[in-house]
């Protein structure tokens, strides 16, 4: 009996070694539009509502790893800083609270960009994603919005702002529609857009392989 106790606790062993230290092949360009669409509108509903820290870590966790295929201990390591960075930003009583959100969330940027490879410039790509969060709060900035967004996109994914255009106008429509409790709408409207940036994703990569 002890000795099949100590089988399956070396094989237990084993399973989570394999989970945390299997090789991943971590992306930005991962991602599946419908799962991260709902997954990024779960994390504004928790944020928003005030939910407890552990539900919308784990949420985050799932993009990290599930839509980035981030290794679990960076995926843990992003998802935490991630979820400091946004219930900081939520709970500031004025913009000079709300920018103490920077320093996390630029740690969580710093992990996804070196372990994706990506390349952006982390302080930029911090700065327009804080911007973009301003900007959702404000009904009468959605042009800007949509820059601001567009711009994050076409730096994280080498992409020009003009071609991320159109994908941008449906993220920053479903953050309102998100700030107004349309949850359900924002979420078709959400993976939408990243329907969108997975399109001229695909094409970039025909592109580069037509070149060759």
């Amino acid at each position: 009996m002890a000795s099949l106790f100590l089988k399956i606790v070396l094989v237990g062993m084993v399973a989570v070694a394999g989970y945390f230290f299997w090789p991943h092949r971590s992306s930005l360009n991962a991602f599946e539009p419908a799962q991260i669409g709902e997954l990024e509108v779960e994390v504004w509903r928790l944020a928003q509502m005030n939910k407890n820290r552990r539900d919308l870590f784990f949420t985050l966790y799932r993009i990290a790893e599930g839509q980035y295929r981030l290794p679990p201990i960076a995926a843990i390591s992003n998802a935490w800083y991630t979820s400091d960075a946004i219930l900081t930003f939520e709970r500031g009583a004025d913009r000079a609270d709300q920018e103490r959100a920077l320093v996390p969330l630029q740690r969580a940027l710093v992990i996804l960009n070196d372990q994706t490879n990506a390349g952006y410039d982390v302080e930029v790509v911090t700065r327009l994603e804080m911007f973009a969060w301003m900007l959702s709060e404000d009904k009468s900035k959605h042009g800007q919005l949509v820059s601001a967004i567009a711009e994050q996109k076409a730096l994280s994914y080498r992409l020009s702002a003009a071609d991320c255009g159109p994908a941008a106008e449906e993220f920053a429509k479903a953050r309102r529609l998100a700030r107004e409790g349309r949850w359900s709408e924002a979420v078709k409207v959400n993976a939408a857009g990243w329907n969108r940036l997975k399109n001229l994703l695909a094409a970039q990569a025909k592109a580069k392989q037509d070149s060759k």
